[in-house]
């Protein structure tokens, strides 16, 4: 068993173990988006989460939208939290979720507490109070096992699959050998290998589950009349010519361990080890559904440079491109362009990675979390 340093997190009611200790400030709905950002803008030590849409949504889409904003509150890396909500029963559906918790959780309604200036007012109040008692929490003794661990990719280029994507696969075995959750994810990102996924998964179910995954998203793309790929414009810029070439590079960045479950978008994975969810495969859309599944850490691999990172997650940049870790310097924390250069191995570069995810997990901050870069977005179904 491989040693390990150290871990200290911030112990929820819950049993769950967060990175950080933030006051989320929830929108319910895009209509209080504005409202929700003056109330963040006031008061230090929270977090706003908005995106557009929301309201009027139906069916699994609306669904999906309260399960998200609803779970990045939920984050183990979240102390508490506030809903703003345009009429009441959107922001007590969300917040009854995050009560279930035991979390410290209150709501407000734009339409019934007497206007924007009101609710602003009035939640600048109630978020003050939660930060100071949020700030009183002190890191605990920790470990591995209580972490789960976002892989996502994005910008993908030749150097992805030979390099950043296989040094984040050799962190994501170090962190299930220890104990800890690491969920792959993206699901047109695996169309062309999924059968290398069903050939490692821990049962007969898991496998079919795996290949359903693909096949539900190719009808899907039939049904509407699109053209389902996962190549855009800057993989094939970056030196990737097939879907399947890009899918076995990013399946390395999961490991070799069996893969224990499916889980959807934004859902909490109900066992340990290796997890795929399946969500899109947009880098914001994406680790938005990571963070709002429970992820405390993301990981995330890139060969042409993508600076975009969750605002409750901290996100660990990666890159394997010799020409990306220099011009795109501001973004990148890890740099494993030794592998291209033959000066280390995969397992010597995975060690600074996993390095770099200790200090992080420790309280280390990332360099989006320092310039901001930071963005959530849920998207309806018709998406690849």
């Amino acid at each position: 068993m491989r040693r390990v340093p150290p871990l200290w997190g911030f112990h929820r009611p819950d049993g769950s173990v967060g990175v950080r200790n933030y006051v989320a400030i929830v929108a319910a709905a895009d209509a209080v988006n504005p409202v929700a950002r003056r109330i963040a803008s006031l008061v230090k030590g929270t977090v706003p989460i908005y995106t557009a849409f929301g309201r009027g949504m139906k069916g699994e889409d609306g669904q999906r939208h309260v399960r998200t904003r609803a779970g990045l509150a939920k984050n183990p890396n979240v102390a508490a939290a506030l809903v703003v909500g345009l009429e009441p029963k959107s922001a007590q559906e969300i917040a009854n979720l995050v009560a279930a918790t035991g979390k410290p959780v209150e709501w407000i309604a734009v339409e019934t507490i007497g206007g924007s200036h009101n609710a602003t007012t009035e939640g600048a109040r109630i978020a003050l109070q939660m930060v100071i008692t949020a700030s009183r929490i002190q890191r605990e003794p920790s470990a591995i096992s209580d972490l789960i661990v976002g892989v996502e990719c994005g910008g993908s280029d030749g150097t992805s699959g030979i390099a950043s994507n296989p040094a984040t696969g050799q962190v994501a075995d170090w962190l299930v050998e220890a104990g800890g959750t690491v969920i792959l994810s993206e699901r047109t990102e695996i169309i062309g290998g999924e059968e290398i996924l069903a050939s490692n998964a821990a049962s007969a179910t898991v496998a079919e589950e795996i290949r359903a995954v693909v096949t539900r998203t190719q009808e899907h793309a039939r049904q509407h009349g699109i053209e389902l790929t996962n190549l855009v414009a800057d993989n094939i810029e970056g030196g990737l010519s097939t879907q399947e070439e890009k899918a076995l590079g990013a399946i390395l960045k999961g490991g070799t361990t069996p893969l224990q479950e499916i889980v959807g978008s934004a859902e909490q994975p109900s066992k340990k080890g290796l997890v795929f969810m399946d969500a899109h495969s947009p880098g914001t859309e994406n680790i938005t559904a990571l963070a709002g599944g429970g992820a405390q850490i993301i990981i995330f691999s890139t060969g042409l440079g993508n600076p975009i990172a969750c605002p409750i997650a901290p996100t660990i940049k990666v890159s394997g491109n010799p020409n990306t870790v220099v011009e795109l310097c501001d973004n990148i924390d890890v740099d494993v362009s030794a592998i291209i250069k033959g000066e280390k191995s995969i397992a010597q570069s995975a060690e600074v990675l996993y390095a770099e995810f200790l200090q992080v997990a420790n309280g280390g901050m990332t360099r989006s979390e320092v310039l901001g870069d930071e963005e959530v977005a849920i998207s309806g179904y018709c998406h690849s």
